[in-house]
């Protein structure tokens, strides 16, 4: 991938999401004390931390075909669905879970702007970060044109997660003018924020996810330190920083045994047992975006965010060995996957 340092700006300066990898290569991040903040001549804002690369703000990112389509019946043969959003492409490609470099089966444009983190609740519902519209956008199974909008006013969803009783959480880069991020929620069935989570030392805030109790897992860039991982109790607005170590800027989600997983800052997957302290219990040698577990949690999805080798992955959960390689709807240089989710998701 090739990137243009434009000029350096204050961390304060920076707005908007999207992770990836800066070499053709899966390698571990430098350093996590060493955060550089620029602007492209296109007035995108960019993060670097060690070998990653968040990216957001600027140009934003449409569909060059603006028409949603999907095969028919496709998604209601009960099989299994593997979504993969593209911050820059402007889209969302659908396919089967179950293949090898399976070809897509469908595509959301409608209404996407710079599309990045996804997740897919117990209803089937397709939830996706519109971080340049500042928006989130709910899709049915198998529709082309969401049933829903909700509101960020003012700031850059970038990750998304979903409560047992539909609350919705976006993870917020940060404010449209530098202000530090935070984490915006919408109840089910509002399309106005009900209410925001706030940490002392949120700068940029990048990741998201929520575990079987209903708390709220939030990974983000300190106003000072390495990346960290702080924990609002299922209810509450006061968050209490966990002692993890090794890690680093990721979406985060939970398997059937409340292991919490993550990327760790080795380049690979972390997976801690709870309390959730110190390094990780044990890792996968996968490295990408959103890990995302199937249903039966025997496959762990990444979106390798890789401007020369764009692709989504496929890892045995246990195991570790890689089992697909989903290169087939991307695009190099111009449409790479950010975000993944599968439907129906872990942990029905």
């Amino acid at each position: 991938m090739s990137f243009r340092l434009a000029r350096l700006v204050p961390l304060g300066a920076c707005a908007a999401l999207a992770a990836c990898s800066a070499s053709g290569t899966s390698v571990a991040p430098s350093s996590f004390n060493d955060v550089q903040t620029s602007v492209t001549a296109s007035g995108e804002h960019v993060i670097r931390i060690g070998s990653r690369e968040i990216r957001f703000g600027g140009p934003n990112h449409r569909a060059a075909a603006r028409r949603s389509w999907i095969v028919p019946g496709a998604a209601k043969d009960g099989r299994a669905l593997l979504y993969g959003s593209s911050y820059d492409g402007g889209f969302i490609n659908i396919y089967h879970e179950h293949g090898t470099n399976q070809a897509p089966i469908g595509q959301l444009t409608n209404g996407l702007v710079s599309p990045q983190g996804i997740i897919v609740d117990k209803y089937h519902q397709v939830w996706v970060a519109n971080t340049n519209a500042f928006t989130i956008l709910g899709f049915q199974r198998g529709a082309t044109t969401a049933f829903t909008t909700l509101n960020d006013p003012g700031y850059f969803p970038v990750s998304i997660a979903v409560d047992g009783n539909g609350t919705v959480y976006a993870a917020n880069a940060q404010g449209q003018s530098g202000q530090s991020g935070n984490v915006t929620y919408w109840t089910k069935g509002s399309t106005s924020p009900s209410g925001t989570l706030t940490y002392s030392n949120f700068q940029v805030v990048l990741g998201i996810g929520v575990d079987a109790s209903n708390n709220v897992y939030v990974s983000y860039v300190p106003k000072s330190g390495p990346p960290a991982v702080v924990e609002f109790p299922a209810g509450s607005q006061t968050g209490q920083v966990l002692p993890m170590s090794n890690v680093t800027i990721s979406d985060i989600t939970f398997d059937k045994q409340a292991n919490l997983v993550m990327e760790d800052g080795s380049g690979g997957l972390g997976i801690w047992a709870p309390p959730y302290s110190g390094p990780p219990s044990r890792t996968l040698s996968a490295f990408g975006n959103e890990p995302t577990l199937g249903r039966h949690e025997h496959k762990v999805w990444i979106a390798y965010a890789n401007f020369s080798n764009p692709m989504i992955e496929g890892y045995d959960y246990i195991t570790g060995a890689q089992i697909d390689v989903i290169t087939s709807g991307w695009t190099q240089n111009s449409a790479i996957p950010y975000g993944v989710a599968v439907d129906p998701p872990a942990r029905l």
